[in-house]
């Protein structure tokens, strides 16, 4: 082969790129892999896996709880059990996104504040959430409540720290040009403070959805009564390992539909860091 025809080949290689799947094609490819695995590990007995459920089994259970089948003593179904869930989630994330915001602002923003409140918020801040079961069922009135508060512990500290740093990493150089400006605290404040924050407060508030959804379950499991957490739990305890399965793909999609919730709405709020 002549050099002249060795080089058009190598500019024709080059030039050729496999066209790889689309993004819908890939994540499917990602689910049927998992599904594989699963499978596999439950027919080998890897790890012990040969005690669970396969996804056939689990399919089927899924299709019948979907269907309005009764997944507790109680007649509830999956859907009446995940809506007590997401609304304990809901209501405690929101409490928490109320209290931690403002709180982390105000730390965030004045020493003397940083100094009254911080020491002891961080003492509690190492405090696993599920800990404060036992004395939110103690002080609380109902086992609703005390479950909602547990929550809110979960979600309050991940929104209260980032907001705090965001408040932290905000740029001097910002804070003094709007002063040079005839801008006044109250306008700083609102119109670079703020904004500069709302990235970090986003992600807080991602990390404390995230956080609410593992205490929610952890806290419904001990106290009892309704919700994804309490189905698993009594699930667990008559060997109903299809019906664990079930809420364990229950919580990751509501899981899911939350966080893809925050990511919306937190893209809507810093849509002005979009780049052209």
């Amino acid at each position: 082969m002549s050099a002249e025809s060795l080089e058009r080949l190598q500019r024709q290689v080059g030039n050729w790129t496999v066209p790889l799947p689309s993004k819908r094609v890939r994540q499917l490819l990602s689910i049927a892999l998992f599904l594989a695995l699963w499978s596999a590990a439950v027919r080998v007995g890897f790890l012990g896996f040969d005690k669970f459920v396969g996804p056939e089994t689990t399919f089927q259970t899924m299709l019948s709880a979907l269907g309005g089948t009764p997944m507790t003593d109680g007649g509830e179904t999956i859907y009446e059990h995940s809506a007590y869930s997401a609304l304990r989630v809901l209501v405690a994330v929101t409490i928490a996104i109320l209290v931690a915001i403002p709180l982390g602002l105000t730390i965030g923003t004045s020493r003397r504040w940083e100094d009254a409140l911080f020491p002891a918020l961080e003492v509690f801040r190492p405090v696993p959430p599920v800990a404060w079961v036992p004395i939110a069922l103690l002080l609380m009135p109902t086992f609703r409540s005390g479950v909602i508060f547990v929550v809110f512990v979960g979600a309050f500290f991940p929104i209260l720290v980032n907001t705090i740093e965001g408040v932290r990493t905000v740029e001097e150089e910002y804070v003094q040009a709007a002063a040079s400006l005839g801008a006044e605290s109250r306008d700083i404040f609102r119109h670079v403070i703020i904004p500069a924050t709302l990235p970090s407060i986003v992600t807080g508030v991602s990390l404390g959805v995230g956080l609410a959804w593992i205490t929610v379950v952890a806290a419904e499991m001990i106290a009892g009564g309704v919700g994804i957490g309490y189905i698993i739990f009594q699930a667990y305890r008559l060997l109903q390992t299809d019906v664990v399965a079930v809420g364990m793909i229950a919580i990751g999609f509501l899981g899911y539909v939350s966080a893809a919730a925050v990511h919306q709405t937190g893209n809507y709020l810093t849509r002005w860091q979009e780049i052209d």
